[in-house]
């Protein structure tokens, strides 16, 4: 039990982090590539893409900046060693 929970409180990998950034970058890309086609656009669709392009804005924006705190603050805590148990289970 005290194994589940330490491992709820562990950061993911490092590429996870590295892909949730390249994904949170891509979001905040497509959201300003909206842009110029609210200025075409009208109604009910301006309306629809207004609401998608915040909507990728502020899940890119979070996205990135929990993973850069993550990458920042949680780094030197996973390095590459192994402690006993999970060598013997490697072995």
């Amino acid at each position: 039990m005290s194994e589940d929970k330490k491992k709820q409180g562990e950061s993911p990998a490092p590429i996870t982090l590295g892909l949730r950034l390249v994904g949170g970058g891509y979001l905040i890309w497509l959201a300003f590539q909206l842009v110029p086609e609210l200025l075409i656009s009208s109604g009910i669709r301006n309306l629809i893409q207004l609401v998608f392009m915040t909507l990728f804005f502020l899940t890119g924006s979070i996205m990135i900046i929990w993973s850069l705190k993550r990458l920042l603050f949680k780094g030197p805590e996973q390095s590459g060693s192994f402690n006993e148990d999970e060598q013997e289970h490697i072995l």
